[in-house]
């Protein structure tokens, strides 16, 4: 029976609401749709809609590739996850999804990591797992972020809310994670928990775990020890690096920078300050800056925390010299070298000077030669450098103290000529070489400006002019530096 006789079939009523000229044809209902897209406009896609994820602001200056290969996926990954047909049409400002981490959201920021800073403190801080910022930030050794590293983390973390913690002391060696929670009273699985370990039953020796209880800790600094401030960062060849530490209890703290041992001295009840010079051949990468703490000088340590720093390039020039061949001898320059070097790496504990340092003689507007110059000394090649900044001058020409201080040494010397060196407190000193007349003695004090000797040309010169260091922490530095930046 066909469709057509079903419907007239006698004895049946026909309905209006089957008969088949009431439904609109697929045809219709295609025009009509179409229509109300036309007069509505197509829907734009939605970049969050499409996938889910991070998003990342795009900035100036940014590139699609670029920003795939920062977060490790694929040019086409994200282009696909926001639509994007022709990579050139990002622009700053935009939204960009970033695949490949499900569970993370929220904006990605970036910030800069602080000394005492490692992946679990961060995680925990910003209350993100530790492998999502492992991921973010393509970290290979979780333990091993360096000072100022751009970190990047979401603004909402995908973590529960970090309980109050404090920092615990190291894993000893063959410690399990079960007994180290036994023997601070803690439950294993909390232990773990809050410190993003998974499952793991052991424990690493030297590992900084945090334990709960006692305020939040925003870092992984060692117990008592509040915040350590460094700056500026980053370092450069033949500038000075100040560092500062809060302390919250009584401690003996010592440090290092490389093999350079610092010397932190006590600028307020619970404040210690260690100001260092940079080698102007220091290797330009990362150096490790270890603090280490006791409860009295040459007692047991308690603890130790170490954060590689970075040192960049002074960016020196070179220059080529011919001088007295007696004053490039080893037998002349190694006991001066010795004798200047037993001067300063004394660190008076009080700070004579107050601002910036004065310049040394009324004529400052251009040198004969700057600080950190690499030199050649009668065809040598250029492992020497210039330890202090020439000024000009003549033996008319007053040389004056840049700063407050106590004389330690005034005499001759066959490389320096006429020196005389000053100790402005807190491992600061200054030195002014080859001069003609020396008027002041050792244990004077001098005040800023006061006329100290003449320039001249004794030592190894070209002729007459005056060189001027700066030592910070045993190590020359650049004197303009001083001139325009005020320490601590």
């Amino acid at each position: 029976m066909s469709a057509g006789q079903l419907l007239n079939h006698p004895g049946r009523r026909q309905s209006p609401r089957f008969h088949i000229r009431s439904i609109p044809s697929t045809r219709a209902w295609f025009a009509l749709v179409l229509l109300l897209l036309l007069v509505c406009g197509w829907p734009a896609p939605d970049a969050a809609a499409q996938a889910q994820g991070p998003l990342y602001i795009v900035e100036a200056g940014d590139t699609l590739s670029a920003i795939a290969r920062t977060f490790g996926v694929s040019v086409e990954d994200l282009a696909a996850a926001n639509g994007i047909t022709d990579p050139s049409t990002i622009f700053p400002g935009q939204q960009l999804v970033i695949p490949g981490y499900p569970g993370v959201s929220g904006v990605l920021q970036t910030q800069e990591v602080a000394y005492g800073d490692t992946l679990r403190s961060a995680a925990i801080r910003q209350g993100v797992r530790q492998q999502t910022l492992a991921r973010l930030n393509r970290v290979v050794n979780p333990n091993w972020l360096y000072v100022g590293q751009p970190l990047i983390v979401p603004e909402q973390g995908d973590a529960p809310p970090a309980l109050p913690q404090s920092i615990g002391a190291w894993a000893a060696e063959g410690q399990g994670m079960l007994e180290l929670a036994a023997a601070h009273g803690l439950n294993a699985w909390d232990l773990q928990t809050q410190n993003h370990l998974g499952y793991r039953l052991w424990s690493i020796p030297a590992e900084r775990l945090f334990l709960p209880g006692g305020e939040l800790a925003t870092q992984a600094l060692p117990t008592g020890v509040e915040r350590v401030t460094l700056k500026p960062l980053p370092v450069a060849q033949g500038h000075t690096l100040e560092m500062q530490l809060e302390l919250s209890r009584t401690l003996w703290v010592e440090g290092s920078l490389g093999e350079r041992k610092l010397q932190p001295v006590s600028i307020a009840e619970g404040q210690l300050l260690a100001l260092q010079g940079i080698h102007a051949l220091a290797p330009p990468g990362l150096e490790d800056l270890v603090i280490r703490l006791f409860d009295v000088s040459g007692g047991p340590l308690l603890d130790q925390f170490s954060q590689p720093l970075p040192i960049r390039s002074g960016d020196y020039g070179s220059e080529a010299l011919r001088v007295p061949a007696e004053t490039l001898d080893p037998a002349n320059t190694g006991p001066e070298d010795a004798l200047i070097e037993s001067l300063v790496n004394q660190t008076r504990p009080e700070k004579l000077w107050e601002g910036v340092f004065q310049f040394p003689t009324t004529y400052f507007e251009a040198f004969p030669s700057l600080f950190g110059t690499r030199r050649s000394y009668n065809g040598s090649d250029y492992s020497y450098y210039h330890t202090g900044l020439d000024l000009y001058g003549s033996t008319q020409t007053q040389v004056l103290a840049p700063a407050r201080g106590v004389v330690v040494y005034a005499g001759f010397l066959t490389v320096r000529g006429n020196v005389t060196y000053i100790d402005h407190g807190w491992g600061v000193f200054s030195g002014f070489l080859h001069q003609s007349q020396l008027l002041v003695n050792p244990g004077d004090t001098v005040t800023p400006g006061q006329v100290i000797g003449y320039v001249g040309g004794t030592g190894r010169v070209t002729g007459p002019h005056l060189h001027w260091e700066v030592w910070v922490g045993g190590v020359p530095v650049d004197p303009r530096e001083w001139t325009v930046t005020v320490f601590p």
